[in-house]
């Protein structure tokens, strides 16, 4: 018995919109129980852009010298 190609490929989609909504679903439930755990907490700040250079940041205790 051949298995079309076409059917494969319906499986594998299915699968993958599958997973990703299981994993947005998994994602919001774990931000909700943060929020019920400390509901005073501030959120993440995002990491700094690569614009701000390490050794420029007066407030850090290493200063890093590129190599030359």
């Amino acid at each position: 018995m051949k298995t079309s190609p076409l059917i494969i490929s319906l499986f594998i989609a299915t699968s993958l919109v599958a997973c990703s909504n299981t994993m947005t679903g998994v994602g919001k439930d774990l931000q909700e129980m943060g929020k019920k755990m400390d509901p005073q907490a501030k959120p993440v700040e995002t990491a700094p852009t690569s614009s701000s250079a390490p050794s420029a940041n007066p407030n850090k205790d290493v200063t890093i010298t590129p190599v030359k």
